[in-house]
């Protein structure tokens, strides 16, 4: 029997497809390896010579930015791994690209502003305040317990949502709504971009970077590194640095004979 696929997981299949660019920036260049951890068994978006491009990518770079980094994650979520299939895959594919980069003796910046649990709470609306609201009313019983879950699963539905459609903080372009109101997805990418140009400023100018990510990310990313910025993005900047309780900054670790030693802890201005 033919299986007929809609235009829409046509064109989801095709945005999430495993991708590299490169893009220069003066006299260094930036390369932009789009890998979707979540389908990293499904041959149609991962093909299985994945780990091959992996490391043709950290091979040609000085510094190895990823979206994750396995040795972080475990050390601040100790229960990571009882977090389901999509934890375990994360884990499983950033844990291999860290295995590439250890092998060809690169060091691995992380910017990423999701490696601890307080994000979840940034995560869970569109204000931080809101999002502790809805976790501290399910906590309580009554009605206010009620709205708290009904808010915690109307938020968690439509990321999902999001998601397998590619459509919201999922999309390679930001809608209207989003372009103007801050939310804790645009603040790991804004982030993770300014953490890239400021660390490419304090290199050589012949330096090679690169950035793992999935493809949301990648191309969010690229575009805050490329595009002339709003008065809207210089606003939420200024929200995201005040995040408390994040990590703020950029780590660099670097491969020794044990495993990898936290060598810099660089503030994002």
């Amino acid at each position: 029997m033919r299986v007929r696929h809609s235009k829409t997981e046509s064109l989801n299949t095709t945005a999430r497809k495993l991708s590299s660019e490169q893009i220069t920036r003066g006299a260094q260049t930036l390369e932009l390896l789009s890998i979707e951890a979540d389908y990293i068994d499904d041959i149609r978006i991962t093909p299985p010579s994945w780990e091959a491009n992996a490391a043709k990518t950290i091979e040609h770079a000085d510094v190895v930015f990823v979206e994750y980094f396995p040795p972080e994650l475990e050390r601040n979520i100790p229960q990571l791994h009882e977090l389901g299939e999509y934890s375990r895959k994360i884990t499983d594919t950033y844990g291999r690209i860290a295995d590439i980069a250890h092998a060809a003796n690169k060091p691995i910046a992380v910017a990423d502003i999701a490696n601890r649990p307080l994000f979840e709470i940034y995560q869970m609306g569109l204000y931080p305040s809101l999002g502790a609201m809805a976790i501290a009313c399910a906590r309580q019983g009554g009605i206010a317990g009620m709205a708290g879950v009904v808010l915690s699963e109307a938020y968690i539905a439509g990321g999902a949502y999001q998601a397998l459609r590619n459509v919201g903080v999922h999309s390679p372009t930001p809608s209207t709504i989003e372009r103007y109101t801050p939310n804790a997805t645009d603040a790991r990418r804004a982030l993770t971009a300014r953490a890239i140009a400021q660390t490419a400023q304090a290199l050589p100018s012949d330096t090679s970077l690169a950035y793992i990510a999935a493809p949301a990310h990648i191309n969010r990313v690229k575009a805050m590194l490329t595009e002339q910025k709003t008065v809207a993005d210089s606003a939420k900047a200024v929200i995201y640095k005040h995040l408390v309780g994040l990590d703020i900054s950029t780590r660099l670790y670097i491969p020794t004979e044990d495993g990898w030693e936290l060598v810099s802890n660089t503030p994002i201005r």
